[in-house]
């Protein structure tokens, strides 16, 4: 009984091969591999792709951003009176904002008409990489003040972010790990020759940003926010978060 239920199982399982086999042959399911370098918004990207069916593709990979960066000056929260405390006590600091980030990426092409278009619709999602701005910063005087027992922060829009012991800041913008995408664009991510070039413009839904701090924590202005600081106003419009990607596409097998 044990061998002829262990031939059935056998059986099957050759059946099953063979019906997977042919169905990647007849179908294209899972039947070559394709490899894709692209640059654009979100850096620079390295994807792999693979068929499920004429219609679909599906794709995964890696995004990193640079490590691109822009100085500027932030206006300094501190509530004390300089001809009391015989310190220098600056308005503003420089601060250097980066945008650096790893993101991965996991997307499924739709190939509404296959024999006579490369045009396809992307849905998936990217995940990691939070954090969507970097800000670091560092003040002697304002390491004094402190050391004088003084609360010091940065302004930034209408939060306030901390300054450590040593003079350090450092926090910005988080967004949702997860965000789910959506596209469209022109290309095969696995083609049917040896290279191709794609193309595409989509965005991902991050949700509304927040200020974030690296130790301590972020404060709310009591004052009435100058209507001339477009910050806020910024960050709350920044929902999405834009793509456009032009991708190298070779084919493996």
């Amino acid at each position: 009984m044990r061998k002829f239920v262990l031939s059935v199982c056998v059986f099957v399982s050759a059946l099953i091969s063979c019906a997977t086999v042919s169905a990647q042959k007849e179908m294209g399911i899972f039947n070559s591999l394709g490899v894709g370098v692209g640059v654009g918004l979100t850096g620079v990207d390295v994807e792999v792709a693979t068929p499920i069916t004429p219609y679909l593709a599906l794709r995964a990979g890696v995004s990193i951003m640079p490590n691109f960066s822009l100085t500027t000056g932030v206006d300094v929260d501190v509530d004390v009176d300089a001809s009391t405390s015989g310190l220098t006590i600056p308005n503003e600091i420089d601060v250097t904002g980066s945008l650096k980030r790893t993101t991965g990426q996991v997307l499924l092409n739709v190939y509404p008409f296959p024999r006579s278009s490369s045009f396809f619709i992307a849905a998936g999602a990217y995940f990691g990489g939070s954090k969507l701005v970097q800000i670091e910063g560092h003040s002697d005087e304002l390491r004094d003040l402190i050391a004088q027992g003084e609360d010091i922060g940065l302004a930034i829009g209408d939060y306030v972010l901390p300054v450590d012991r040593d003079g350090n800041v450092s926090g910005g913008l988080k967004v949702s790990g997860f965000r789910p995408y959506v596209g469209l664009g022109f290309g095969r991510a696995v083609p049917s020759k040896r290279l191709s070039v794609m193309f595409e413009l989509g965005v991902q839904f991050h949700g509304t940003p927040e200020v974030y701090t690296d130790y301590g924590n972020v404060d709310e202005l009591l004052a009435e926010i100058d209507e001339d600081d477009t910050f806020s106003k910024i960050i709350d419009k920044l929902t999405v978060y834009p793509v456009m990607k032009i991708r190298l596409c070779g084919r493996i097998f």
